[in-house]
């Protein structure tokens, strides 16, 4: 069985901090992407932060918590938008991740 997880960005690339709305076995949620120091965090569907749980890029791993974020979730997501970042250089319109 395949696992799929859609992220899309939301609205403008070019700010300092992105939005991204990501879909997964049923489940949906935001994160926010900020761009010059590459962590991302959970968010509303406004892009307000949820809870203290972040991504920082300098510490290789996620930290803190947030009510409700499933964390594995996150951490999947996290992958996905570093991996398209990696790649392009810039914050993808879209990190699609696939699991077998």
């Amino acid at each position: 069985m395949t696992a799929s997880i859609g992220i899309w960005a939301q609205g403008d690339r070019t700010g300092e901090s992105i939005l991204y709305r990501w879909e997964a076995d049923q489940q949906t949620g935001f994160v926010i992407f900020e761009v010059p120091t590459r962590r991302i965090r959970p968010a509303d569907d406004s892009g307000q932060p949820i809870g203290d749980l972040l991504f920082d890029p300098t510490e290789g791993e996620p930290s803190g918590t947030a009510a409700g974020v499933n964390r594995r979730l996150f951490n999947q997501v996290v992958v996905a938008i570093m991996r398209a970042y990696r790649r392009s250089g810039a914050a993808p319109a879209t990190a699609h991740a696939y699991y077998y």
